[in-house]
């Protein structure tokens, strides 16, 4: 039952990435369609990004309180159908609006998930998070692979329609492959532990830097002389390497604790910055496997700083603080893409892992200064 509960649970984030990251690679496309500046593309993100945020610590409380399983059955079928409506928009601010929907749905899953497999799986949590973390890289992998070639073949619309007739078979597989709750519903709290807020804060700006990047990645390729064609094959690649940073993350936290979630800043940091100062297709193989391990370690030590009665709030207080710096990253790179040029805006991004890794430094000096 933990087996394939783990494969359903993993596979339903798959898809919920793979639904949020097939804007990316048809940025120029849409830009192209639409007339819109980098800026504006940039709030297509935004504007999913922004409900999926606020609804984090609801999604973990209402998870707590009325079950899990039942929530993540909701959150599976709403952001499929939610997402396919982008079929019928035509107008910019109807492209937003379908993404802001999509967003609410899709926020509804990842606090009660990692909750539920940090309460299955406690002795190997971190394992069994890099199992489930296989959902940003492959999610990410698979959408170009699927968006571009109908973008290119017939009308970039319809691939939400297939993407959304693949994520409801796994919610209705989640209905019935698994019978009832998995686990009871604790009396849930929705207290929040002032021992997050560091962590938090970290997490605000590592996940501004990933969706900045993931989001510009492709237009950045593009305007370095790499074709389009071309270019979402180096974002599927950097997510198939991916798909072991995330397994290697996993491992890692198992092994050393909280000391891997400063080491996996630094190194994202010294990766982005050789990306953003050579644009060389060869960084995308170690970054692919440093910036995909950042997910299975912050989340396996959130859920050490949490009680069973809090643990689905406090995975989603985490994550939405997360998320509110996602929705600003990719606004601000494609302002600063806008304002600068894309190899100076890039070079925020390795800043943004260095004040990560310096909040967490802080809070681990002031730790040890206590008597």
């Amino acid at each position: 039952m933990r087996k394939k509960l783990l494969l359903l649970l993993s596979l339903g984030w798959i898809f919920n990435y793979a639904h949020r990251m097939a804007i990316p690679p048809l940025i120029p496309i849409i830009k192209a369609e639409l007339g819109i500046a980098n800026a504006k593309a940039g709030l297509l993100m935004t504007a999913l990004l922004l409900p999926y945020a606020l609804i984090q610590v609801p999604a973990g409380y209402l998870g707590d309180r009325l079950g899990r399983k039942r929530l993540l059955v909701v959150s599976i079928i709403g952001y499929s159908l939610s997402s396919a409506l982008i079929v019928f928009a035509r107008q910019y601010w109807e492209l937003l609006a379908v993404r802001a929907l999509y967003g609410v749905f899709s926020g509804l899953y990842y606090a009660p998930a990692t909750a539920l497999i940090s309460e299955v799986y406690r002795e190997r949590k971190g394992s069994a998070m890099g199992i489930f973390m296989v959902g940003p890289p492959v999610g990410s992998g698979i959408a170009p692979l699927i968006v571009v070639p109908i973008a290119l073949s017939l009308q970039w619309r319809y691939a939400f329609a297939v993407l959304s007739s693949m994520s409801l078979l796994v919610g209705v597989a989640l209905t019935f492959a698994v019978k009832g709750e998995v686990s009871k519903p604790y009396n849930a709290s929705l207290s929040i532990p002032m021992n997050v807020l560091p962590l938090s804060a970290a997490n605000f700006l590592a996940l501004a830097a990933f969706f900045g990047l993931l989001t510009f990645l492709v237009s950045f390729l593009v305007h370095s002389g790499v074709s389009l064609e071309i270019a979402s094959g180096l974002f599927s690649l950097l997510s198939v390497v991916g798909v072991a940073g995330s397994f290697l993350g996993g491992m890692i936290y198992d092994r050393t604790g909280r000391r891997s979630v400063p080491l996996v800043f630094v190194l994202n940091a010294l990766l982005t910055f050789l990306l953003a100062v050579t644009a060389s297709p060869w960084i995308i193989i170690p970054l692919g496997l440093t910036f995909y391990s950042v997910g299975p370690i912050v989340t396996a030590y959130t859920s050490e700083k949490a009680s069973p009665e809090n643990l689905g709030s406090v995975m989603g207080f985490v994550n939405m603080v997360g998320f509110f710096g996602a929705t600003v990253g990719p606004y601000l790179l494609g302002l600063l893409i806008d304002i600068f040029g894309y190899r100076h805006a890039f070079l925020s991004i390795p800043v943004m892992y260095l004040l990560a890794w310096v909040i967490l430094w802080i809070e681990s000096f002031l730790k040890r200064k206590k008597p």
